[in-house]
């Protein structure tokens, strides 16, 4: 190969557009790419996006295939949703607390990417949302327990390997206990050694379990570099750290480079030969066009000049390929026809996995299950909510909200929850974030007693006091909230256990006056994981 060649392997990037044109075109067979990632803006439908990865790939039907990536992690990260398996997320499992669970999650959502023409998934989240504040992880992480996160995160990474997916974890060293988004500002982890290093482990399992590769988180840990230098810049973390210590040798990844942690203080050019530099084997650079042309020319000047040396350049050229061999990446695929043909033949494990994670927080009043007979209201910026409860209780009253509504609306939505409430004898407000709160309040000035069905992240249900009964389901997806409606007309149990610690629930807290299901009782999950 080329070094021209070389530092296209070492290029993962984005385009605009459904299909290849003139200009996807160019940017993949000109740079010799050695992946591309697909995004939303890419996606129409199951089929489309197929045809697309497919097109891609033939871009470089004489070269090396790319690496085909996208951000599928389930819950509130989902690029495409038609017609595959989409799971609920991460935290859902993290309720269910069932490594077999999540190994057949990993595995069943493998299959379906690689039928769309994917061979590798910038997923799982392995991070450990030590911090309630943080405002990038929250339900995309498994947990708030090193343990839980471990154990499920490796089951996870197993399931999806199976599937011959190559499995990127993200976001080294741990993005779990910051307050800021990287995607903004660099985020400085002041915790100390003990705590960052505690927020490795689920790495490490991972790794054990035979991990493919790492994305490197956009966030300074001073107690493991004794600087503010950004972890996907340091030589520190991905050196010493992460190749030196825990002796990972599989490929490294970057965050976006364009994110502002990075690219407001480095340049996106600059960043990338740091991060080579550092350790990293791949670069992405989603996003601008004019960014991808800086990147490339600022590797191949690098090692020109012998910043990068040619020995750094051959050894992230060579962990590129030798997970492309691992995992098929040479393979031609089977006929679109054929693969599509089985898209989405496990899409039930979505309902498994959310009915598993239900959990019951707070029971009062003999409100749940719902009593018969009863006038109910409900309240919910989902409609698939609304409509899971229309199905079981046809007479009820119901408001579809917006999940952000404007100041105007927010005082006209509370001066309706309250009426609505007044009709009603019991009131089931969906609450999927803050704004929802004040539908609870308002309903509840009512008189009438309020069911808060917290469709978003766990945190808030320390915050919904008026409530008598609080039932999480830390989704938002279809799966979770048929799950809710069936657990609050007593079709099944609530097996689920709280995955994080909140200031009014403690870590693996959970009620079931049901108790329909088993799953989820041991305190990390159920032995004999794969």
């Amino acid at each position: 190969m080329s070094v021209e060649e070389k530092v296209g392997q070492l290029m993962m990037v984005g385009f605009a557009g459904k299909s290849v044109d003139e200009s996807i075109t160019r940017l993949v067979r000109g740079y010799r790419v050695g992946g591309v990632c697909v995004f939303g803006r890419n996606v129409v439908s199951s089929s489309q996006v197929a045809k697309l990865n497919d097109e891609v790939r033939a871009l470089l039907a004489d070269a090396v295939p790319p690496f085909i990536a996208v951000d599928q992690e389930g819950g509130n990260v989902v690029r495409v949703a038609d017609g595959n398996l989409v799971l609920p997320g991460n935290m859902v499992l993290g309720a269910a607390r069932d490594p077999q669970l999540a190994y057949e999650a990993g595995l069943a959502q493998g299959e379906d990417l690689r039928r769309l023409g994917f061979n590798m998934n910038l997923a799982p989240v392995l991070d450990v949302n030590s911090n309630p504040l943080n405002p990038v992880i929250g339900l995309r992480a498994f947990g708030d327990d090193v343990a839980l996160v471990s154990q499920l995160g490796a089951s996870f990474v197993r399931g999806q390997q199976d599937a011959r997916l190559v499995t990127v974890a993200k976001h080294f060293p741990g993005h779990g206990a910051v307050d800021e988004d990287s995607h903004k500002s660099l985020p400085i982890v002041r915790a100390p050694l003990l705590t960052v290093r505690a927020q490795l482990q689920p790495f490490e399992a991972a790794m054990a379990a035979g991990l493919d590769g790492l994305m490197t988180a956009h966030i300074a840990t001073p107690a493991l570099t004794g600087d503010e230098t950004p972890a996907t810049l340091s030589p520190q973390v991905l050196g010493t750290v992460l190749r030196d210590e825990l002796h990972f040798d599989g490929l490294v990844i970057t965050d976006e480079l364009e994110m502002e942690a990075i690219a407001s203080t480095w340049g996106v050019g600059r960043a990338a030969v740091l991060a080579v530099n550092a350790g990293s084997d791949m670069v992405l650079i989603p996003w601008r066009i004019e960014k991808k042309e800086e990147v490339w020319f600022a590797l191949l000047d690098a090692v020109r000049s012998g910043e990068l040396s040619v020995e750094r350049l051959d050894e992230a050229v060579r962990r590129v390929l030798t997970v492309k061999l691992k995992r098929g990446v040479f393979e031609t695929p089977e006929p679109l026809e054929k693969r599509l043909a089985s898209l989405g033949e496990k899409k039930a494990l979505a309902a498994r996995i959310a009915s598993a994670g239900v959990t019951l927080l707070r029971q009062q009043h003999k409100l749940f299950p719902l009593p018969a007979g009863k006038r109910i209201a409900v309240i919910s910026p989902e409609s698939s909510f609304v409509d899971a409860m229309t199905r079981r209780y046809p007479e009820l009253t119901s408001m579809t909200v917006a999940a952000y509504p404007t100041p105007e609306a927010r005082e006209a939505l509370k001066k309706q929850a309250r009426a609505m409430a007044s009709k009603a004898d019991v009131v089931v407000v969906g609450v999927a974030n803050s704004r929802q709160l004040e539908l609870v309040t308002n309903a509840a000035l009512a008189g009438k007693p309020v069911i808060a069905v917290v469709l978003g992240a766990p945190y808030l249900a320390s915050q919904v006091h008026e409530a008598k009964v609080v039932l999480a389901t830390y989704s938002y997806r279809d799966a979770a909230t048929e799950a809710a409606a069936a657990a609050l007309a007593g079709e099944r149990g609530t097996p689920g256990r709280l995955p994080v610690s909140l200031p009014r629930f403690k870590f693996g807290h959970g009620l079931d006056p049901v108790g329909q299901m088993t799953a989820g009782r041991g305190a990390l999950g159920v032995s004999g994981a794969p």
